[in-house]
């Protein structure tokens, strides 16, 4: 929400309603009232060792992973047998723990039917990202320590 707020206002989203549809959002905070999907093994330990840390923050990523399990089971669905889906993703550092995003994503596609080819890396250029870091390098900033490297998964829906 914080890299688009601007952009769903210029396109007619009134301002006292992007609470709401924040709310809506894959990923966001709100974990009332939510079903939770059950997960693979490794997605599990990473979201207890978040929890652990951070009993909400725990939560608040059981929550985009049951989210994004979703979206994986309706991609499989909608997906032709022997052909692919890419997703980019970027990991997290919730409370000084690595989400490992790529490798939970990856685990669930797995576990719902998908064949994951490979995980590609990719080395995001500090002064290139959307939102920029800055003009000097600071490594107590937290927005310098996001973002160094984005994830490129291969879902393939066997034949």
């Amino acid at each position: 929400m914080r890299a688009h707020k601007f952009s769903l206002v210029w396109l007619g989203y009134p301002i006292e309603d992007l609470g709401e549809t924040r709310s809506g959002y894959i990923g966001g905070e709100s974990i009332s009232d939510f079903d939770f999907e059950e997960l693979p093994p490794h997605s599990v330990v990473t979201i207890e060792a978040v929890g652990n840390i951070d009993a909400k923050k725990g939560k608040v990523l059981h929550r985009y992973y049951s989210e994004m399990k979703r979206v994986l089971q309706e991609m499989y669905r909608v997906l032709k047998p022997g052909r692919a889906s890419v997703m980019v993703v970027a990991s997290s550092i919730m409370r000084g723990r690595d989400t490992e995003t790529d490798r939970c994503l990856a685990e669930i596609g797995e576990s719902i039917g998908f064949e994951i080819p490979k995980i590609g890396a990719r080395h995001l250029d500090r002064d290139k990202r959307m939102l920029p870091a800055g003009m000097r390098i600071d490594r107590e900033s937290q927005i310098q320590q996001r973002m160094h490297q984005e994830y490129v998964i291969g879902f393939y829906k066997p034949t």
